[in-house]
């Protein structure tokens, strides 16, 4: 009987889609036998790439066009997925994302979510009753008060001023004012779904754990954690309750604590989630190896990212597991995490640029060097 593989990777960050990963896996597993039973499945956990994924999926969703606003109140194209004729899946990454600017531009304290809020406004003007907004990749610290901006809330200062929604402004919050946000977002569901599992603040919160990757200096990370702390305080007297520390209210620099908390979205676990809507479960149980694989592999990976969270349930089902990846933290012992065998794509002989360039060779190559585990593991 032949084996039954699952091609199920992550995107390749800066190269690759999960789609053309998975294609370029089955396409050269086939060459070399042309009997093996292989289904692509590419996964996603709400980060860059996800509604490229769940369109994949869903044949008759389509993509719908705006103009919004970047993390730096740019105009740009962007798009967002119209699922059903109820549904839309807004990524985040799509107007508020670090893939949209240089490295040059970043600046977590004035970067901000406005241009997400337009999305989930031109969802609005479709009739959408159901929004999912996936939060990965996010070039923003400003807890969402660019969203709420862009639904018509006021933020204000002691004086009554309204105040800009970046980062470094939120120690400056005295009062959210809602009375004149968009009132069709009482009679829809907003569904955040988060790429990581970590707190608002503290050690391991947004701001200490991923502000540096989007631009943040060491003094800028002390303003950014006080300002979290600051809002924290101010929502809690807000809405009589704290979840600060929960996790995943961190996701996205804050986007998930503010939702939740001001416009009662409901948070999930972006790979779960995508998981069930898509019933990934029974195309793991019905295969004998499951390829997956993301660009790297490393302690951010542990957090609740796509091909850690596939790992563990395809052990639910005693499953082996083969990582592709672009290179990977070794001072990590990753078959404790249901890994059974990584297999780094990177060449020694090439630089990072280079390596991400020429990705789909150097997975080729690996695949070809590994058939026999991949068929036999």
């Amino acid at each position: 009987m032949p084996k039954r593989i699952l091609v199920a990777p992550n995107a390749f960050k800066h190269s690759l889609s999960a789609i053309e990963v998975a294609n370029i896996v089955k396409a050269t597993l086939s060459s070399m036998n042309s009997s093996l039973e292989i289904e692509v499945a590419p996964i996603a956990d709400g980060g860059d790439g996800t509604i490229d994924v769940l369109n994949y999926y869903f044949k008759k969703s389509k993509f719908v066009e705006c103009n919004v606003c970047d993390p730096l109140m740019r105009k740009i194209k962007s798009k967002w997925l119209f699922l059903d004729k109820e549904a839309a899946v807004i990524e985040l990454a799509q107007a508020s994302g670090l893939a949209l600017l240089a490295e040059n531009e970043l600046n977590p304290m004035w970067a901000n979510t406005y241009g997400t809020g337009e999305l989930i406004l031109s969802a609005l003007d479709k009739s959408c009753k159901k929004i999912v907004v996936t939060l990965g990749g996010s070039a923003t610290v400003d807890a969402g008060m660019g969203i709420v901006e862009a639904f018509g809330g006021k933020i204000l200062d002691k004086k009554k001023n309204i105040i800009k929604s970046g980062g470094g402004f939120l120690s400056s919050i005295d009062k959210i004012d809602l009375s004149s946000i968009d009132k069709r977002l009482k009679n829809c569901k907003l569904d955040l779904l988060c790429d990581v599992k970590i707190p608002l603040t503290g050690e391991k919160g947004t701001v200490q754990k991923f502000s540096a990757q989007k631009g943040a200096t060491e003094g800028e990370r002390i303003v950014l954690e006080n300002g979290m702390k600051h809002l924290a305080k101010i929502i809690k007297e807000y809405i009589h309750n704290d979840f600060e520390f929960e996790p995943m209210v961190g996701a996205a620099g804050g986007v998930a604590f503010s939702l939740k908390a001001l416009l009662g979205a409901e948070l999930f676990s972006g790979f779960t989630y995508l998981s069930n809507l898509v019933k990934f479960e029974e195309k793991i149980k019905n295969s004998d190896i499951v390829i997956t694989g993301e660009g790297c592999l490393d302690k951010q990976t542990l957090m609740g990212k796509a091909v850690y969270e596939l790992a563990k349930l395809a052990k639910k089902y005693e499953k082996k597991v083969i990582v592709l990846c672009g290179d990977y933290d070794k001072d990590i012992e990753w078959t404790t995490y249901n890994m059974d065998f990584v297999i780094p794509i990177k060449s020694d002989e090439l630089s990072l640029s280079e390596s991400i360039k020429n990705t789909r060779q150097l997975i080729e190559k690996a695949v070809k060097n590994d058939f026999k585990l991949f068929i036999n593991y």
